[in-house]
């Protein structure tokens, strides 16, 4: 990616009241934006300037000198004039600025656009530097405003007016002198006001910080497929997931994550309702258009308050341009959420750039959400195909080591070398791009769930939070390993982080409620399993754990309810064969324990470990401990806290077993 540095005059433009013209009326508001562009373009080339790019209603433009600058905003300032149709701010400043892949980067951005939003309406605010430039310039006239301390700026900035024919009265200055006699009077009164407005500003000071934090949430709502092919939703589900990943990067950003979005998917919801459920300031939707290797994406910003636009744009492309057009809608949300940033950090995801590989990345995305044994497989499949085209795509290494891991975990192939060949995906796609947090996690999900290495676990989970601190994957995953070395308060503490990114995942709420099951806190683990249940009534063990937990408040009629309702064959069996026994059921409770041996017993050892503690037999429960710590079954990441082994924890070899798996006895 070429990178340049150079001295450039930046020159920010803004519309005066384009939000809350917005909000009233969407297509006269469209209309000035049009407008907009008609007045400046011209103009800017005019003065030798380049347009850099559009910020939702505003605009950012460089020039290679001062003089340049402030006589094309003077020109674009008397145009909006004579046009009378509306107002705008403008900001410059000069310094050096980074140029890359036709975008602008540095200080000097982040000061010219920190100046144009002081500026007041149809008025040119500049900085010292550009107005030590233009004052030996007989035909440009700038006078002082005052000194500003600007956000992300270490040093207090002069702010200078350019002064035009046209440009509004300079704004109200403090007097130089004042009559002593007046001095005690106005004293007085200040501090009057003072007094009365301290408490006033205190109070909205609070309001406004809260006020801060809410707004910079947000949910990208599936984009609509309007493709003739329906079998293209792939990709307009791939390109919504993209611009989530995109901004769960922006740590001052709150993102839902996709599987709480997605829950809305054609379901025709109001947007506020939405925004409530999710519990965030603002929504992105929009549509997709893909025929061959053109497309055209329309993109909507939407406050949820009031389901108003806050912005618009639609986007005509070729294919091979989909990485920026990604990066382009990213970063105006950003801009349009007044997430005024130095410099953008890198969004481009989505491995090497090369548009084939991206686009069977996406169709193994799309078969890996459904998570069953089928469409993983597919999802595999897709992604080998991407590296077999570009095998230097470090996403695609990540996405395979993810999927792989899945088959692992529930036994779709053979844990040991199916874990091996995921950590070796892991591995390659870190290898390849080190700043890409999934490669790191699928490793550290490897070192929790197959080697038992709580510390090196830790350490990978680590690092894939500082490249991603908002991407709630990573933080249910710290979430399961405090879980498993026993370290309960931490663990409660990451699953409420990842449920408030991401409320409507239900594997979130089976987390935090086998976390309350393990300190004891059964009631509230029971709501927690009916919540993901209202997600979604068919969600794998949800119905299980509810069973199990009726059992441990000595409620086995409600268990066995329940156990008939789980979902998951394996884990209907594994439920009924624990409310059998203890409903004293004795006959039902061997035929049903026989009957999951016969089907399970060579791919689950731990759960029956877990079926023997429960009943007593505590020798059979150790065998299949040790079985599971021989096989390296994943499921042994339980074992601390786990209320069905009750019976064996007053037995020395449970301690024993314990030490073996680097764990300690409370």
């Amino acid at each position: 990616m070429s990178q340049s540095r150079q001295l450039a005059a930046i020159m920010f433009t803004d519309i005066v009241g384009y939000t809350a013209l917005m909000g009233k009326d969407e297509q006269r508001a469209f209309d000035l934006l049009n407008k907009n562009r008609q007045i400046q373009k011209p103009i800017i080339e005019e003065f030798n300037g380049i347009w850099i790019k559009e910020l939702g209603d505003g605009v950012m433009a460089s020039f290679k000198t001062v003089s340049d600058a402030v006589n094309a905003a003077i020109k674009i300032q008397q145009a909006c004039n004579a046009a009378k149709e509306f107002q705008l701010r403008i900001g410059i400043h000069q310094g050096e600025v980074v140029i890359e892949e036709n975008d602008v980067f540095g200080d000097a951005v982040n000061i010219a656009s920190r100046i144009q939003s002081i500026a007041s309406p149809g008025s040119i605010f500049v900085s010292e530097v550009v107005h030590h430039n233009v004052s030996n310039k007989s035909d440009i006239h700038s006078e002082f405003v005052k000194t500003e301390n600007l956000k992300n700026v270490r040093e207090p900035v002069k702010i200078y007016r350019i002064k035009f024919d046209g440009s509004p009265p300079a704004p109200h200055r403090p007097l130089k002198s004042i009559k002593r006699k007046n001095l005690v009077f106005i004293f007085l009164g200040v501090m009057a006001i003072g007094l009365t407005g301290y408490f006033i500003i205190k109070e909205q000071g609070k309001a406004n910080v809260e006020s801060e934090i809410i707004d910079r949430s947000i949910a990208v709502l599936p984009f609509e497929n309007r493709s003739n092919d329906k079998e293209q939703e792939y990709f307009s589900d791939g390109l919504s997931e993209e611009l989530i990943n995109m901004l769960t990067k922006i740590p001052e950003l709150k993102v839902i994550g996709r599987t709480s979005s997605f829950a809305f998917k054609g379901k025709n919801e109001d947007l506020r309702t939405i925004g409530q459920k999710l519990d965030v300031a603002h929504l992105l939707e929009g549509s997709v258009q893909k025929d061959g290797n053109k497309i055209r994406v329309t993109a909507t910003l939407i406050r949820a308050s009031d389901g108003k636009g806050i912005w618009n744009d639609s986007y005509d492309r070729d294919l091979s341009n989909i990485f920026n057009l990604q990066d382009e809608i990213a970063q105006t949300v950003m801009r349009q959420l007044r997430l005024k940033l130095l410099q953008f950090p890198s969004t481009n995801i989505s491995g090497s750039g090369n548009v084939d590989a991206y686009n069977l990345v996406l169709q193994g995305n799309y078969f890996y959400d459904k998570l069953d044994r089928e469409n993983v497989a597919k999802a595999v499949d897709f992604y080998r195909q991407a590296l077999a085209i570009d095998s230097t795509n470090a996403r695609a290494w990540g996405k395979l080591a993810n999927a792989i891991s899945r088959q692992a975990w529930q036994n779709y192939i053979d844990q040991n070398p199916g874990y091996e060949k995921a950590r070796h995906a892991a591995l390659k796609a870190i290898s390849l791009d080190n700043s890409l947090a999934v490669g790191y996690l699928e490793l550290a999900d490897i070192k929790l769930y197959h080697d038992f290495d709580w510390k090196g676990a830790e350490e990978t989970y680590q690092k894939a939070l500082s490249l991603e601190s908002q991407n709630a994957e990573i933080i249910v995953g710290n979430g399961s390993l405090n879980q498993a070395i026993g370290s309960w308060e931490e663990a409660a503490k990451f699953y409420k982080q990842a449920i408030d990114l991401d409320p409507l995942k239900p594997i979130y709420y089976l987390g935090r409620g086998n976390n309350q099951t393990s300190v004891g806190q059964i009631n509230e683990a029971i709501l927690s399993f009916k919540k993901a249940l209202e997600i979604d009534p068919r969600f794998q063990r949800a119905h299980l754990y509810q069973g199990r937990n009726y059992l441990l408040l000595g409620k086995p009629d409600l268990a066995l309810n329940e156990m008939q309702l789980e979902n998951n064959e394996l884990f209907k069996t594994f439920g009924l064969a624990l409310a059998y026994h203890a409903l004293g059921r004795k006959q039902e409770a061997d035929e049903t324990l026989k009957e999951f041996k016969s089907k399970y017993q060579n791919n689950w050892s731990y759960l029956l470990a877990q079926l023997h503690a429960f009943r007593g037999e505590k020798d059979l429960a150790f065998t299949w401990l040790e079985t599971a710590y021989n096989k390296k079954d994943s499921w042994l990441f339980w074992v601390k806290g786990d209320p069905l082994l009750k019976n064996l924890k007053s037995d020395l070899r449970y301690n024993a077993f314990l030490k073996k798996m680097n764990l300690t006895l409370d």
